[in-house]
């Protein structure tokens, strides 16, 4: 396999942490509030993915993109419009490119072209069906109170992770994710981590940053950070975010 097939390969593998649809299970029955104080804002939170609606319109919002493979000295930056249709469909068309090539094309272009082809699908959800829950500390993002659960994988699943949710306190409104994978998605990888923020506008919950940090066996660290500006609907304009660090 060429140098440059390998790289993909570990890279687009990053997406599989979001690309991989959950094994239908029977129910499984959890009641939020016998975890204690917290349990009044996890059940708001599941509630309310139970009966999320789907969005009526196509939004779309401006993301900046930076990925780096550190132990090659590669890196690039790229502008892009992010469109999620109704049917929730992703689309990406790039606006501008600086850096290394590699990064664009086997790095950045297979994350892009993958997180598409995974929204085709439906991922492990953060349900009591996939995880244990267990209160672990509050703590504050900006100006809001996050209570933070421990989320344990009931087992070992392409999609899972070990790690944390941050919810917000008053509303259950998810704020953050972070952890690493509890199983790889290829033998190329040592470790996957992540992070994920969460905004919520208008009724509509979004991704404002993510962060994907890697450790593979044959290009050593990955590294990729993206930030959205809040989306809107596509026949609005899109403001033009500043790339400057």
């Amino acid at each position: 396999m060429k140098f440059s097939q390998i790289t993909g390969v570990a890279i687009l593998a990053i997406l599989l942490i979001s690309c991989r649809s959950a094994q239908q299970k029977a129910p499984v029955v959890f009641d939020p509030l016998s975890i204690g104080p917290a349990g009044p804002t996890l059940k708001k939170y599941l509630e309310r993915n139970e009966t999320n609606p789907k969005r009526p319109q196509a939004l779309v919002s401006v993301v900046k993109i930076e990925a780096s493979l550190p132990g090659l000295d590669k890196k690039g930056e790229m502008l892009a419009e992010k469109t999620v249709a109704a049917n929730g469909h992703i689309s990406y068309e790039m606006k501008s490119f600086t850096g290394d090539n590699l990064i664009k094309t086997k790095v950045i272009g297979l994350y892009l072209s993958a997180e598409q082809e995974a929204s085709e699908t439906t991922p492990p959800a953060i349900t009591p069906q996939n995880y244990k829950f267990k209160f672990k500390r509050k703590d504050s993002l900006g100006d809001r109170i996050a209570v933070i659960f421990e989320l344990i994988p009931i087992r070992k699943m392409i999609g899972l992770f070990k790690g944390e949710l941050w919810l917000e306190e008053s509303t259950g409104l998810e704020l953050r994710q972070a952890g690493r994978l509890v199983k790889n998605p290829s033998v190329i990888f040592k470790t996957a981590d992540f992070s994920r923020d969460f905004e919520t506008r208008d009724g509509i919950t979004f991704l404002s940053k993510v962060d994907y940090q890697a450790e593979t066996r044959v290009i050593g660290k990955a590294m990729l950070k993206m930030e959205f500006e809040p989306p809107k609907p596509i026949s609005e304009t899109i403001p033009q975010l500043n790339p400057s660090r």
